[in-house]
């Protein structure tokens, strides 16, 4: 039976890293798993390709597929350009027998668990905030005032955790761990 697994938590956390590895798991026990890609307005940053960084598709296009109810969920940002979840492609890989992972923010995973109550919540948090900083700071991304928006957003996300049906805690140096217990969590489910 294959499961929809959302896996939210805040940027820097760790959340790519722990998906990679389930991903290396699932391949290594033949096993199926899709991680979904989304949709969005916004320009292609250098590096990325359109179908396994993004679907980089216009607004018009966007908001037409908003219309034919064809996203999970989706939301529009700060800076003008909208994301989603396509939900043609999902339940496409979920009749295929497919585990499908969904990497969203809360917003989005307040939307799909009302629309599918069944998926698994999985949210990764960090083991304190003074970490989560170093994180930050040490992928050399951003400056520190993007930093300090994170943080505030990320204190903003952990006060929704328990929304989420499990929550695992990704300690700096115990990512193996970390995914392993996410593993864990969805073949038990």
């Amino acid at each position: 039976m294959s499961k929809l697994i959302i896996i939210s938590g805040p940027s820097g956390v760790g959340k790519g890293t722990i998906i990679e590895l389930l991903k290396k798991r699932y391949l290594k026990e033949n096993k199926k798993l899709y991680l979904s890609i989304s949709c969005t307005t916004r320009s292609p940053r250098e590096g990325e390709i359109d179908g396994v960084h993004y679907y980089f598709i216009s607004e018009d296009e966007f908001l037409e597929r908003i219309k034919r109810n064809d996203f999970l969920e989706y939301n529009k940002y700060g800076t003008g350009k909208y994301y989603g979840t396509p939900k043609s492609t999902v339940m496409d890989y979920l009749k295929q027998d497919y585990d499908v992972i969904l990497e969203i923010d809360i917003n989005g995973y307040k939307r799909i668990k009302k629309e599918c109550p069944n998926c698994i919540g999985i949210f990764i948090m960090p083991p304190n905030e003074e970490e989560l900083y170093q994180r930050l700071k040490n992928r050399g991304t951003e400056d520190e005032k993007t930093i300090q928006i994170r943080l505030a957003t990320a204190q903003s996300e952990l006060k929704q955790k328990d929304i989420y049906d499990y929550l695992v805690v990704n300690y700096d140096g115990k990512v193996e761990k970390s995914s392993e217990e996410v593993y864990n969590i969805i073949n038990k489910s």
